[in-house]
């Protein structure tokens, strides 16, 4: 059995990424099509034709494998239909085939995530869910269209005055890049900054407005600041009184300033702790540059269309950075940090920002791989990333305020290179001699995101797996 079969053949269980078909049911075509399209709308991933659903059956190994041989017919029409699909998917002309010991044919549809439109079959746009397809509503595909940064909102222009860009912001960045002293408009026009509308009126776009004006959120059909909450507990609090520690703070202005503010102000209640129920007061490990990266990330890479602002929320255990906005271009929660973006979703604001002196961004790509590793050098966890389906438009960045410990260090290095482990695997890699022990570190792992929980009948066959591993 070739290594990769092995690997496919070990998952237990369909996900966001893998899907298993066998190609002699009735509209397995439609659904396959189907289920292509809507990986390549999400973060792309894998169809596995030839083999069962290992949670639709009960046989193991290779009495899962039918081959395409069940129906070369359907084969056949499922590779037709790839052409209906509008725009073209790259990549889908020559799928993997495997050819099993048996002679049986194992074919791998791989898929690559849409990178600057939504693909739609039958005239239908679908996204995949954690299992299963969704269906988009024409407001849905609004929506994500600027969510996953297909349509730029930082581009778009804004029927206000050009006087209120020519700030102390303003100058500086002008003063920075050496231009003359022309007219604002003309040098926006320039530099991008501003364009004709369809009646040849010159206006700025959005992303001047973001970088100059004193008071962005105010002139603009959208919300673009920054609520700051801190929570005694480990929770957010609706029932009862609520748990905030003293009034949400909201921080509005140009977005440099909006980044140096919100950095100050974080790091100074980080400084000033929460007091637990204990009595005792937190002490806050999460280190100063995790801090301001991930702040800076939030401002830069966030969907300034959708109505909404960031939210940081300061818990005892961690702090919480929730930006409106799906990840652009090829970043996924798996690969983020990891591979450098193709696309920015503000492209504008970022080429800008960069020019002030003493920017907070060095558009290198350098944001999350300085958090883990601030983070690391910290004995802390690393970054932990929710996004879609979890949130339907938005990213969650979390930092946990929590020490590695040793038995995280060592599940962590098996599941690297394993997809699960279970209660008893992981007693014995990390010598923990009682079940209920290593059961009580599996649920905090699980409650702070880091590895996920694969549910079964029988509480011997639980499994875990790392939250943002590829299954492949």
């Amino acid at each position: 059995m070739s290594e990769v079969l092995e690997r496919i053949l070990g998952l237990s269980e369909e996900t966001q990424t893998i899907e298993f078909k066998r190609l002699g049911g009735k509209k397995v075509v439609g659904k396959v099509v189907e289920t292509i399209t809507a990986m390549a709308n999400t973060d792309g991933g894998m169809v596995v034709l030839g083999i069962d659903d290992p949670e639709k059956t009960d046989k193991k190994g290779l009495d899962r494998v039918f081959g395409i041989e069940e129906n070369l017919e359907n084969y056949d029409e499922i590779i037709k239909e790839l052409k209906n699909i509008i725009p073209p998917i790259i990549g889908l002309s020559e799928p993997e085939t495997i050819i099993i010991e048996n002679g049986k044919k194992v074919v791998l549809i791989k898929i690559q995530k849409a990178l600057h439109s939504f693909h739609s079959v039958n005239g239908n746009v679908f996204i995949r869910l954690h299992k299963g397809n969704k269906k988009l509503s024409p407001q849905e595909i609004v929506e994500l269209n600027y969510a996953k940064g297909f349509k730029r909102a930082d581009d778009e222009l804004v029927d206000v005055s050009f006087d209120l860009l020519n700030t102390e912001y303003f100058e500086t960045w002008k003063k920075e890049l050496k231009l003359p002293n022309d007219d604002i408009a003309e040098l926006l026009y320039q530099k991008g900054l501003a364009r004709k509308n369809k009646n040849k009126i010159l206006l700025p776009t959005r992303a001047a407005i973001l970088l100059f004006t004193k008071y962005p959120t105010n002139l603009m059909d959208t919300k673009c600041a920054i609520r700051v909450y801190k929570y005694k507990g480990v929770i957010e609090q609706f029932k009862g009184l609520p748990n905030l520690v003293g009034e949400p703070k909201t921080i509005d202005g140009p977005i440099i300033k909006v980044i140096s503010d919100t950095h100050e102000y974080v790091l100074s209640l980080l400084e000033s702790g929460i007091q637990m129920h204990s009595g005792f007061v937190t002490k806050y490990r999460i280190p100063e540059r995790a801090v301001r990266e991930v702040i800076t990330n939030a401002v830069l890479h966030r969907d300034y269309h959708l109505k909404r602002d960031i939210e940081i929320r300061i818990f005892e255990d961690r702090l919480d950075i929730l930006s409106p906005g799906l990840f652009p271009g090829n970043i996924t929660a798996k690969n983020i940090g990891k591979v450098r973006s193709n696309e920015y979703r503000n492209d504008a604001i970022v080429k800008n920002l960069r020019e002030f002196p003493q920017a907070p961004n060095l558009d290198r790509n350098e944001g999350v791989r300085a958090m883990r590793q601030q983070m690391d050098e910290n004995n802390l966890f690393p970054p932990i990333f929710f996004t879609y389906p979890i949130f339907f438009d938005s990213v969650m960045v979390v930092l946990l305020n929590e020490i590695r410990t040793d038995e995280w260090e060592i599940v962590k290095e098996y599941l690297e290179d394993n997809n699960y482990i279970n209660n008893k695997k992981a007693r014995e890699i990390t010598h923990t001699q009682q079940s209920h022990s290593m059961s009580r570190l599996f649920r905090r792992w699980v409650d702070n995101g880091l590895v996920l929980k694969i549910e079964s009948n029988n509480l011997k066959n639980t499994k875990y797996k790392l939250l943002n591993k590829d299954d492949l």
